[in-house]
């Protein structure tokens, strides 16, 4: 018995030498047939792209012996150039009982920095008073809104004179790090503010319903939005101003409740009148607030715009234009003709309106000639932007304004119209 397990044994032991010798003379043909295939990447072995740039496939060449197979050559894999990762492509070829394949790795890296936006420039601090922040808000290519991420910084010193900066810096998921400053220049309050009412004067642009509607410019105001401003206004008993009651307040003839503010929208573009959106109107007629629109009198009917909350003034009839001329900023429309035509169309624009209580600046570019013609044209006022409160004091032809924007924040709002 043990005789006969004993070569059992034996029997089997032999088999399986045979098995693994058949196997490594196997692999060492086949793996010496390969070793004939020359696999080469036409480019580089790794390559690293910026997200969105387009890759351009090299691919590769392959030899055995003396005989060209490139033909022969698979390739496997894609590159997503959106999406930053790690890719890989593989290049395989297959002659006769030979085998061989290369990889290729392509890097997509997301290399640029967030963009960082200030609302406003400059920003003025009465000594003594508090910051308060104007706005800021930042955005990735690929993380989108990265506002809660903003990291701000300052040296200021509200009990002493002087310019100092708040610094805002912002890193997205792939590490690109943006910065920004604002200036602050700290100076003493002036005697107007100190002793006069001031009043802030809103500026808005278009309207727009984020649920059925688009609008991607800087100046689009979505109506929940506005809403949300209105309700602040009404819950904490503000008087929006009609543009007479403005008017005659700058010249003294009524006084007005220190709560006061005046709404302006400029142009007559979307969401203003009842053939663009009709998103203005009735809102102001729900509140019982009133507005005052600046339409350019050429462009609009003025039939589009009627309400008894809604005062429209002038923004020219037809000079709301720019790249009229170089030496221009902007090259503004009103700033690039002659002063007859400014003038006849300012007086157009009265025409159609029927008041000469305001007029605004185009583009809110103007100079010392253009105010010369508008008060020829009998305008009691003109509005320009800004970023402070009006007084009895101001200049009547230099009336600032805070210029609402798609991101101001309710916070930011609150502290303009206080």
């Amino acid at each position: 018995m043990k005789k006969k397990k004993g070569k059992k044994i034996l029997i089997i032991t032999i088999i399986i030498m045979i098995i693994l010798i058949i196997i490594t003379f196997v692999y060492a043909k086949f793996h010496g047939i390969s070793m004939f295939i020359d696999l080469k990447l036409n480019g580089k072995k790794e390559v690293t792209l910026n997200l969105n740039e387009e890759y351009k496939e090299q691919g590769a060449k392959a030899k055995y012996k003396d005989i060209d197979i490139t033909k022969s050559i698979k390739t496997k894999g894609k590159v997503d150039s959106k999406k930053v990762g790690k890719y890989e492509i593989t290049y395989s070829v297959k002659y006769k009982m030979a085998s061989k394949s290369i990889v290729r790795t392509v890097n997509i890296k997301d290399q640029e920095k967030p963009v960082i936006k200030l609302e406003g420039d400059d920003y003025t601090l009465y000594l003594g008073d508090e910051y308060k922040e104007p706005g800021v808000s930042a955005s990735d290519n690929v993380d989108g809104d990265l506002t809660s991420k903003i990291v701000s910084k300052n040296n200021i010193n509200k009990d002493a004179l002087g310019e100092y900066e708040v610094t805002y810096s912002v890193k997205d998921s792939s590490g690109n790090e943006m910065t920004a400053k604002r200036k602050v220049i700290v100076v003493e309050k002036p005697k107007m503010l100190e002793d006069g009412q001031g009043i802030a004067v809103l500026n808005y642009h278009f309207f727009y319903d984020e649920n059925t509607e688009t609008c991607d410019e800087g100046n689009c105001q979505r109506v929940s939005t506005f809403r949300q401003q209105l309700d602040y206004l009404k819950e904490n008993n503000f008087k929006t101003l009609s543009m007479q009651e403005f008017v005659d307040w700058m010249y003294g003839k009524i006084d007005i409740p220190e709560k006061s503010v005046l709404i302006t929208i400029d142009d007559g573009a979307m969401g203003t009148g009842a053939h663009n959106g009709n998103k203005l109107i009735p809102i102001l007629e729900e509140y019982k607030m009133h507005a005052t629109l600046f339409l350019i009198t050429g462009w609009w009917d003025i039939g589009n715009y009627q309400s008894k909350y809604l005062d429209v003034e002038s923004h020219t009839n037809d000079m709301h234009n720019g790249g009229v001329c170089d030496y221009a900023p902007r090259g503004a429309q009103m700033l690039c003709s002659s002063n007859e035509a400014v003038l006849n169309d300012l007086k157009t624009s009265i025409s159609i309106t029927g008041s000469s209580n305001a007029f605004c600046f185009p583009l809110y570019i103007y100079d010392d000639n253009a105010i010369s013609l508008v008060k020829e044209a009998g305008f009691k006022t003109a509005f320009i932007g800004g970023g402070y409160k009006v007084t009895r004091n101001t200049d009547p032809y230099h009336i600032p304004r805070y210029q609402i924007l798609h991101n101001t924040s309710l916070s930011t709002f609150i502290n303009m119209v206080n």
